[in-house]
């Protein structure tokens, strides 16, 4: 079950943050939340979240960073949610546990059901 499993969200954005705990009460997921790169990367170490939706422009570290050190740790990661205001993110197509990028300002139908989705396998 959706609630069960614990989504990270790693963003710097307060306003991000407000949206994503409003969606969460209403879809039911267990949200937990970085601010930086670094503290993501503790998180994911210390609550092995099921789902990460990482930020790619946060301050410490960005998230291409985070995603370069999740591949380098050799364990699994969880699989990402890429969210950006970049356009051109081809280069993070060599991630294979990167499940979906959106870029912002994105649809929150579409975010809500890539979510979903990855919390039902």
């Amino acid at each position: 079950m959706a609630a069960q499993k614990r989504v990270l969200v790693a963003d710097d954005d307060e306003a991000i943050q407000i949206c994503m705990e409003d969606i969460s009460q209403q879809e039911g997921w267990n949200l937990s939340f970085a601010s930086n790169g670094e503290e993501c990367l503790e998180k994911i170490r210390q609550e092995n979240p099921s789902l990460l939706i990482l930020d790619q422009r946060m301050p410490r570290m960005t998230g291409e960073e985070v995603l370069h050190r999740l591949e380098a740790a050799g364990a699994p990661p969880p699989p990402v949610i890429l969210i950006s205001a970049e356009k051109d993110l081809a280069r993070l197509k060599r991630f294979p546990f990167i499940v979906k990028v959106l870029t912002k300002p994105f649809d929150l139908d579409d975010f809500v059901g890539v979510v979903n989705r990855q919390l039902s396998q």
